[in-house]
């Protein structure tokens, strides 16, 4: 495989991924995101169809510049130029929002189209059908948060050595890491909340109904996997594996049921539903780029580059706000629009659970076989091959085609030596003498 090959199928890290999202030259498509999600929140009331169309807008644009940003162009038109001018930073500041133009006059051209062929204000389905997709993003959650867990957890699969499995340690420290992280959180939560300071019997008291919802939940994700543990605990690698992504699956539930929690029994404010809605939906988008990275890169070929994984996250980015704002319309309130998504990834999650278990299996048991193989080897061995195995060559002058017995010249051969003349046959040859005697 040559150097440049090589270079196409290079597996972008999340980290690498999270610095080319974040980078300076790039940064007023992601404040752009905020302020307009935000200004479109207002407005959905009153311009519920504009809102919709706006949404869906800016994400198609986003998607536009993502197949394009390969282009030199689009690269001039939609990044910052290195090094720093000669004004102050405010000034450059606001004049670094002249990237977004590009994405937002795509978006007017985009708007104008839907607003002309769906009928415009009478339009009684877009709105429905973007609200729709928050049921995707929320499964999409836990699945693109499981992708990325396991590409990271996946370097200890090829070890196949053999493990004893202790089912009741492994379950008791699942419980207690699990659990311990539930008490810490929910003290946190009553902390803020009350903003005022608690000792630990004031914070399990008032956290005792989270406690014993994060207990139920656990039981039943350790039911639910139970035969898939056993199964990968004989196996070191697998063991690890096994153990990691399940307490980190652990850890993702109940960190989904505190939000539930906290938005049903503790009051929180709208900024900081706001603030953690955004951090979930912030990585909801990276994993989503970065599995769409990873599969594509095992194909061989890259259809999420490096230059495409920012315009395609704030494509992402703008359909979930939008999804999100449709629905505050019809549950009337932002805090029952994330409960019920928050249920969603939860259900979800846990239906990930085993069959990711089993994946894992299968992903093992490859890895191992590719350890085994010694390509070298094989390789040795099929020359050798070749070169043992001679083709037969046929020349001219090979006489096998001969009798065994050699042929007297002078004397002769006679070939009716052996054969048994009929009388018919005699007088035939008798004729064939009188007319050569002739």
């Amino acid at each position: 495989m040559t150097e440049e090959s090589e270079n196409q199928i290079e597996q972008i890290g999340i980290f690498q991924l999270l610095r080319n999202m974040l980078s300076p030259r790039t940064l007023p498509h992601i404040v752009m995101i905020a302020l307009v999600s935000v200004i479109l929140l207002f407005l959905v009331n009153s311009q519920e169809v504009l809102v919709a169309m706006i949404f869906i807008s800016m994400a198609l644009s986003y998607i536009l510049i993502a197949t394009l940003s390969n282009k030199e162009l689009i690269i001039n038109l939609t990044k910052l130029p290195d090094g720093k001018g000669e004004y102050s930073w405010i000034v450059r500041f606001l004049f670094s929002f002249r990237i977004t133009f590009v994405p937002i006059l795509m978006a007017a051209v985009f708007v104008g189209i839907m607003w002309s062929f769906t009928g415009g204000q009478d339009n009684t389905w877009i709105s429905p059908m973007l609200a729709s997709l928050f049921i995707v993003w929320s499964i999409a959650q836990a699945a693109s948060f499981r992708t990325g867990m396991v590409e990271w957890l996946a370097n200890g699969l090829g070890d196949a050595k053999l493990h004893t499995y202790r089912e009741k340690a492994s379950t008791a420290s699942q419980f207690a890491i699990v659990q311990s992280f539930a008490f810490i959180i929910i003290w946190g939560g009553q902390m803020l909340t009350k903003s005022e300071k608690m000792n630990f019997q004031d914070a399990l008291l008032g956290g005792f109904a989270f406690l014993a919802i994060s207990f139920f939940l656990q039981a039943i994700t350790m039911w639910l996997t139970r035969d898939e543990r056993e199964s990968a605990g004989n196996e070191k690698g697998l063991a690890g594996f096994s153990f990691k992504w399940t307490i980190i699956a652990q850890l993702f539930i109940t960190w989904h049921a505190f939000s539930i929690y906290r938005r049903w029994r503790m009051d929180p404010s709208d900024a900081s539903t706001l603030i953690e809605e955004g951090i979930l939906m912030s990585f909801t988008v990276i994993f989503a780029v970065w599995s769409l990275t990873t599969y594509t890169v095992r194909d061989g070929k890259r259809l999420v580059s490096e230059n495409a994984s920012l315009p395609l996250g704030i494509s992402f980015g703008y359909a979930y706000a939008g999804s999100v704002t449709m629905l505050t319309g019809t549950f009337e309130s932002l805090e029952q629009v994330m409960i019920f998504g928050h249920v969603l990834t939860i259900c979800a999650m846990m239906l990930l659970l085993r069959p990711t278990l089993r994946a894992s299996r299968t992903s093992a048991d490859r890895f191992t076989l590719a350890k085994n193989i010694d390509i070298e080897r094989k390789e040795d061995e099929d020359e050798e091959e070749k070169e043992t195995v001679e083709p037969e060559v046929v020349t001219e002058n090979d006489d096998e085609w001969q009798e065994d017995s050699e042929i007297d010249w002078e004397k002769g051969t006679d070939i009716g030596e052996g054969l048994e003349w009929t009388e018919e046959a005699e007088e035939a040859d008798s004729d064939i003498e009188l007319v050569e005697s002739d």
